[in-house]
């Protein structure tokens, strides 16, 4: 899978098919990448904090698009506290949020919303925090 063309919804909804913990481990480990790696700290890791307010903001979903996170994983350099993002005054932060909920499709931004709100446990059947340190050791560190 080319990294850019990860789209986190697809992917989630095929790691629940595959039935043992095992499975999904070795699944989540073929197909590790940055996106998906980046997606799935922000998800899960306690000690990543995001410069954004809780909820979801007001934007228009882009019923048109089939991108995914892949497609604006880097933009999250901007939204994570520690990183380039926190010289941006909050208005701008917060605008480049909204692009790229209105970049990727509706399911996409549901989902980036819930990851940075840390509110994916229990979407997704078998998707755990600790599949996902089994999976990845040192991506979580609480």
């Amino acid at each position: 899978m080319a990294d850019k063309e990860l789209v986190v919804a697809e992917f989630l909804q095929n790691l629940v098919k595959v039935k043992s913990a095992a499975k999904k481990k070795q699944y989540l480990q073929e197909n590790e990448s940055r996106q998906l790696k980046t997606f799935l700290k922000g998800a899960f890791d306690k000690s990543l904090e995001f410069n954004l307010p809780k909820g979801t903001p007001p934007y228009t979903p882009n019923k048109e698009s089939k991108q995914g996170f892949g497609s604006v994983s880097r933009e999250f350099r901007y939204f994570a506290k520690g990183y380039d993002g926190d010289a941006l005054k909050d208005y701008v932060r917060e605008g480049k949020f909204i692009k790229v909920l209105e970049t990727v499709s509706p399911e996409e931004a549901e989902l980036i919303v819930m990851m940075k709100d840390k509110k994916l446990t229990g979407k997704y059947k078998g998707v755990t925090k600790k599949l996902v340190s089994d999976a990845f050791p040192n991506l979580i560190i609480e």
